[in-house]
């Protein structure tokens, strides 16, 4: 089926005078929708249900930026070819696109809200009450209901602003492959996954500042992490919560994998996996996610049950410094995001400190 290009093309119209003229205020009317730059070019140009282009990459093609041309494209083509526009929402893109390319934090966040932030007064649930058995009423009356409490929390958490500077100069990127740039916006893009999965990781290590940090539950020979232990961590889980995710540093990520008892290859077949993948994360021991937490604290494992351990309230989703990428050419500019994490379930996190 041949797409029709007249919408695009309209579009590619606008988005060259506004590039030459440095006219950003497409950016500023998706800001004061709420929605991205490319949901607003969506909008202006609806992609059909069968489309393999949305409305920003069929922009990038008409304007023949693409980094898979095997002309090998120059950033130097955003610059001169009236596509300038288009360069913070591409850059943003493929940051995204990093962020979820390595660990996507995300997979262990019950939930994301937004909010406006500066701060915010979590809602947890208490499950005290809640964790006794079910109370049974006859017509007579009878036992009393377990009560599930839903509270808000006494102290306010204050939203964070995690970014990354580029420094960038036209000099020095004009002649640069658009192969080669993009793979620098995947790296910070992992880069800034990671200090995310930190933030996760001390949330419940040392409480959210309105909730209590995981419980301890290691009742193993100090200084040595083995199989019981793993399996003492994975079933100190009260249902209905179980642990999904194991966090910790490098090291003690390493001593998980070495287990002995992991190392045989007909009870762990995805050990098999991990050989050939080359991804630990392919490796499931008690059917739990491993999941490196770049700063965590030598020896304190935490497991997790992302269904419902963490929320992520967000003021500011990931955004770039728009006019600096347009008028000083991506000299200095800044790819940040607001957010806070919170705990949302009591239980839902516990820590292994051998």
């Amino acid at each position: 089926m041949e797409v029709n290009l007249d919408n695009a093309g309209k579009l590619k119209d606008m988005i060259v005078r506004h590039s030459r003229a440095g006219n950003t205020a497409l950016y500023s009317e998706a800001q004061e929708q709420g929605i991205t730059f490319s949901e607003l070019l969506e909008e202006l140009d609806p992609s059909p249900p069968d489309s393999k282009l949305d409305a920003f990459e069929r922009q990038l093609m008409l304007l023949d930026i693409r980094a898979d041309n095997p002309r090998s494209i120059t950033m130097e083509q955003f610059f001169v070819g009236g596509g300038l526009l288009l360069l913070p929402e591409y850059i943003l893109r493929e940051v995204k696109r990093g962020y979820r390319m390595v660990q996507d934090p995300t997979d262990l966040v019950a939930t994301v809200v937004r909010d406006a932030g500066p701060t915010v007064r979590p809602i947890y649930i208490k499950t005290e009450n809640a964790k006794k058995s079910l109370g049974k009423k006859g017509t007579g009356g009878g036992a009393a209901y377990p009560r599930v409490e839903l509270l808000y929390s006494d102290k306010e958490a204050n939203i964070l602003d995690r970014g990354r500077q580029f420094d960038f100069s036209y000099r020095v990127i004009r002649n640069q492959k658009l192969t080669e740039f993009r793979v620098f916006l995947w790296w910070i893009g992992a880069q800034m996954a990671y200090d995310e999965i930190d933030d996760i990781y001390d949330v419940l290590l040392n409480g959210d500042g309105t909730s209590d940090a995981a419980t301890d539950v290691f009742n193993g020979v100090g200084g040595t992490f083995g199989y019981s232990d793993l399996v003492h961590l994975a079933m100190s889980f009260e249902v209905p919560c179980s642990m999904t995710h194991i966090i910790a540093a490098s090291n003690d990520i390493e001593t998980i994998v070495n287990i002995s008892e992991l190392k045989d290859p007909e009870a762990w077949g995805q050990r098999e996996l991990m050989r050939r993948s080359g991804d630990y994360r392919s490796f499931l021991p008690v059917n739990a996610r491993l999941v490196i937490a770049p700063n965590a604290t030598a020896t304190k494992i935490i497991g997790l049950d992302s269904r419902f351990a963490i929320r992520e309230t967000v003021a500011q989703p990931l955004m770039i410094e728009v006019d600096k990428v347009i008028n000083q050419k991506l000299e200095s500019a800044v790819v940040s995001k607001e957010s806070v994490y919170t705990i949302m379930v009591e239980g839902a996190g516990k820590l292994s400190d051998y």
